[in-house]
C-alpha cells in the first residue's frame, strides 16, 4: 500500500484518489472565497474612489481573509444538533492533513495572485513594489479588506444586498477607500519625483 508522505512539512497525498480529492476541494474553496469577496464588493458603494486594479486587489485580500477565517472556524467545536447529526454520518470526518493541504493550496494561490497584481500595477506605473510608499498603499488595501471583513463576516452574503448592515459597510468602505487613494497618490508622486 502506498502511503502519504510529507516533504519539507508539506503534506503530499500519493494516492490518485486522495490527490484528486485535495485538488477538487481546493478548487471549490478557492471559488467559494473569491465569490464571497466579489459579492461583498458588489454591495459596497459604486462611487468608491478605487480604480479597477485596487478593487481586484481588495477582492483578493478579502478572499484571503475569508479563507483564513474558514480554516480557523473549522477548529472551533460545533455542538449544535445539526453538527452532531452530520458527525454521525459515514465519511463525515475529514482527514486533518488533507484539510490543511487544501487550505495551504488556496492560501498560496491567493498570495501569488496578490503579489502578481501588486507587481504589475507598480511596474505599469514606474513604482518599485518594495518601496515604502508602495508598501503603505498595499497595507491600506489590505486593512480595508480586513476591516470590512470583520464587520461583514457573519452576514449571509445572499441577504446582504437587503440588509441594513450594508450601510455600515458603506461608511467604513468610503473612509478606508479614501485612505487607499491618498496612499496611491503619494506612491505615484514619489515615483515621478525627480531624484535629488
Amino acid at each position: 500500500m502506498i502511503r502519504d508522505f510529507e516533504l519539507n512539512d508539506l503534506y503530499v497525498p500519493t494516492g490518485d484518489r486522495q490527490l484528486r480529492h485535495v485538488q477538487r476541494k481546493g478548487e471549490e474553496l478557492d471559488k467559494q472565497v473569491r465569490i464571497w469577496a466579489q459579492t461583498v464588493l458588489s454591495v459596497l458603494p459604486r462611487g468608491l474612489p478605487l480604480d479597477d486594479d485596487e478593487k481586484y486587489l481588495y477582492c483578493l485580500f478579502s478572499a484571503a481573509q475569508r479563507r483564513l477565517n474558514l480554516q480557523l472556524d473549522a477548529f472551533l467545536p460545533d455542538n449544535s444538533l445539526l453538527a452532531t447529526a452530520k458527525s454521525l454520518l459515514p465519511g463525515s470526518h475529514q482527514d486533518p492533513e488533507s484539510f490543511a493541504a487544501i487550505h495551504r493550496i488556496v492560501a498560496l494561490r491567493l498570495d501569488s495572485d496578490i503579489e502578481r497584481g501588486i507587481r504589475f500595477y507598480c511596474e505599469d506605473n514606474g513604482v518599485d513594489p518594495e518601496s515604502e510608499r508602495a508598501i503603505d498603499w498595499r497595507v491600506a488595501i489590505r486593512f480595508m479588506a480586513q476591516s470590512i471583513y470583520s464587520r461583514g463576516s457573519n452576514l449571509d452574503v445572499k441577504r446582504l444586498p437587503m440588509s441594513p448592515r450594508r450601510f455600515e459597510l458603506a461608511v467604513v468602505a468610503r473612509d478606508l477607500a479614501s485612505d487607499v487613494t491618498e496612499k496611491r497618490a503619494a506612491m505615484l508622486a514619489a515615483a515621478t519625483a525627480p531624484a535629488a
